[in-house]
């Protein structure tokens, strides 16, 4: 099947919904499933009473039983769904022109008219897209292939002209198992391996041990004492897992007095306008995070975006419009 065969089979029969709700707390996400709403009522405002009917009707937002639960559990819900909006708002003070998005007054929120939106906004959507993995996980292979590749050209704009920026995961140009490719990679290096740890990983395995991303910046010597930054790269809801997954190669490389910078590239905005410090902070870890914010800072040309399968994905959300609210 090809790519557009399978987007005009998904459209045939497409319903938005969240799934299972996550937690209140993780209000970014509520943030995302707005914004999708909004994307797929098109030219149609959503506004906040909208969203309240809509959590309702898909049991986001439980009914109570007596009178006056029902009346504290509203007040509570509002404000629920009035902090979403305030999210919102920030975005688009962050964002300013990259935001795909219009907000009227408080509690409306609309997509820019299709002539007005540019490629860093469709980029954007892709990001937001690649959030929700639950609700396009007949595109999955596709969005989070394309999300390394992205965050290549990420890295590349993010570090010095002179670094050296590869993929290790789905996109690499390194070839046969692991042992071959860790192998190979520390020969680009001129690292030694640690044998002890070496040789815990099974001859026969293919995949990379969790590093997707790698980037460094050489002297032009043999002394493997510089600055590397390894990516690992998640678009799933439980990204905090896989924080750690990189730090095994601090145990196969001998890097020489200088461990390398650990990174985590993920399309969830963590910032917002007004927080100094990252949604999910208490689940960081000492990586260094590129978010949807700072991804889109660090794309300086979109042209790579145009041969994305994804592109054409994106293409069709933001013509697509469903009676949803």
């Amino acid at each position: 099947m090809s790519f557009n065969t399978k987007i005009l089979s998904f459209f045939s029969d497409f319903s938005l919904e969240l799934g299972t709700a996550p937690t209140k707390t993780l209000i970014y996400l509520y943030a995302d499933y707005v914004e999708l709403v909004s994307l797929f009522s098109n030219q149609n405002y959503v506004s906040a009473a909208d969203i309240l009917d809509r959590f309702k009707d898909e049991g986001i937002i439980k009914q109570r039983s007596s009178d006056s639960e029902q009346s504290e559990a509203h007040d509570n819900d509002e404000i629920f769904i009035d902090s979403i909006y305030r999210l919102l708002i920030e975005r688009k003070q962050l964002f300013l022109e990259d935001y795909p998005f219009k907000i009227d007054g408080v509690d409306k929120i609309i997509l820019k008219e299709e002539e007005n939106i540019t490629d860093r906004n469709k980029i954007y959507i892709y990001l937001l897209l690649s959030s929700s993995l639950n609700i396009f996980s007949d595109f999955q292979p596709e969005l989070t292939k394309e999300f390394e590749a992205l965050c290549t050209h990420v890295l590349t704009n993010f570090l010095p002209p002179h670094a050296i920026v590869k993929s290790f995961g789905k996109n690499s140009e390194y070839t046969g198992t692991a042992v071959q490719k860790i192998q190979n990679l520390a020969n680009d290096l001129k690292i030694e391996l640690n044998q002890d740890a070496f040789q815990e990983i099974s001859i026969r395995g293919m995949q990379e041990k969790g590093l997707d991303l790698i980037g460094w910046i050489p002297f032009g010597d043999n002394v493997p004492n510089f600055l590397s930054i390894l990516g690992q790269c998640a678009c799933g809801k439980e990204w905090p897992g896989k924080l750690g997954e990189t730090s095994r190669y601090n145990n196969y490389f001998k890097f020489h007095r200088l461990n390398p910078i650990h990174t985590m590239f993920i399309p969830f905005n963590l910032v917002s306008y007004n927080r100094p410090f990252f949604f999910r902070n208490d689940e960081i870890n000492n990586r260094l995070i590129f978010e949807r914010k700072r991804i889109l800072k660090y794309i300086s040309n979109t042209d790579f975006f145009n041969v994305f399968d994804s592109k054409s994905l994106v293409d069709k959300c933001i013509k697509y419009e469903e009676d949803i609210v």
